[in-house]
Order: C-alpha cells, then structure tokens, then sequence
C-alpha cells in the first residue's frame, strides 16, 4: 500500500494537494521541535470535491473512517481529513495502478448492498466490529472483511501522514536529536 501512495504522489496533479497535505506537517513540525505552538492546520479541506467516489461514496467512506479513529480524547480520523487523502490518493491510481480502483469500487458496491449507508451510528460501528472479527480470531471468516482491510490500511496510512496524526497525536517533534539520553525512570527497571 505504500507503494500506492508513494505512486499517487508522482502522479499529473499531485503537486497541489500534496504540497498542503504535506506542508502543514513540515510546518508543525518544525514550530514544535523549537518550542513553539504549531499554527493551526488552515481549513483547506472543507470544500473538498471528491474525484473519485460520489458524494453519498465519500459519506460513507468518512462514517467508516471515523469509526476507524474515532474523535475522542484525540483528533480523529475526521480532523485528519483522512477521507479527502483516500480519494486523492485512489484517483491518482488510475495512472498506475486501476486495479486499485476497481479494489475500491467493489469496496464501495459491498458497502452499499450491506445496509451500512443506511445505519445508525450505534449499527454502523457494530456492523464493523462484526466484519473485523478475523482480524481477532484467524478461524472466523466474514464476508466484507477484504473491504475492512482495504478501508483500514489507507484510513492509517492517511492519517498517520496528515498534521493531525504526525504532530497532534504523536507528537513528532521533525528531525531533532537528544543532546541527553534521560533513561528509564521506573525504579523497579534499575535492579539488574
């Protein structure tokens, strides 16, 4: 999958949205890594037009994300505008790689004839908790799992890229070095 993304960036159009998406981390980054507060991520993603799902796609891809990673004590996968990079990245893949594509839009067809769209939240994340059960238990199998997966590792890949991930949630501090090395503070770690 990483080889998608790295692909998407090449790719006739990804200068624009990439430079943001990218920028705003860099930026954060290096504000952070000095002592200073980062800025805050400016809202370019609000009017975002999906260029590879429909409109009523991109929902559903956004309700699925978010029950992914969700908002709690943390920014989610909402805040991280992960569902914006997801359509960017598999648009680009038409380039390269459209099986990408039609990996995606079986995805979305599955999503759409299981009900999901038409779920209440409470459903929705039960109905997802039900079709990962393989990823807990190997001997279960569940039809929709394959799109789970697919939905799962961009929606990660995504967000651990944006501002949002990188900078507020891990707390990446850019390309920095320690000038001390401070060690294990716990006092039951220091018996040898």
């Amino acid at each position: 999958m990483s080889w998608m993304i790295g692909r998407a960036f090449a790719a006739a159009g990804a200068q624009p949205f990439l430079s943001e998406w990218l920028r705003s981390a860099e930026v954060s980054a290096h504000a952070y890594a000095h002592g200073t507060n980062a800025p805050p991520e400016p809202d370019r993603w609000t009017n975002y037009k999906p260029s590879f799902f429909t409109p009523p796609q991109f929902k559903t891809i956004d309700a699925f994300t978010a029950i992914l990673i969700p908002s709690d004590n943390t920014p989610g996968a909402r805040e991280a505008h992960v569902t914006s990079f997801i359509d960017f990245v598999v648009n680009a893949a038409a380039e390269y790689a459209p099986e990408i594509q039609k990996e995606w839009r079986n995805a979305m067809d599955w999503l759409g004839t299981s009900g999901f769209t038409e779920m209440q939240p409470a459903a929705q994340l039960k109905f997802v908790e039900q079709i990962s059960a393989p990823e807990r238990d190997r001997s279960q199998t569940r039809p929709g799992f394959a799109a789970y997966q697919l939905i799962k590792d961009m929606t990660v890949r995504a967000f651990y890229t944006s501002r949002v991930g990188l900078i507020d949630v891990l707390e990446y501090k850019g390309n920095t070095y320690l000038t001390e090395f401070p060690g294990c503070a716990h006092p039951e770690h220091h018996k040898v």
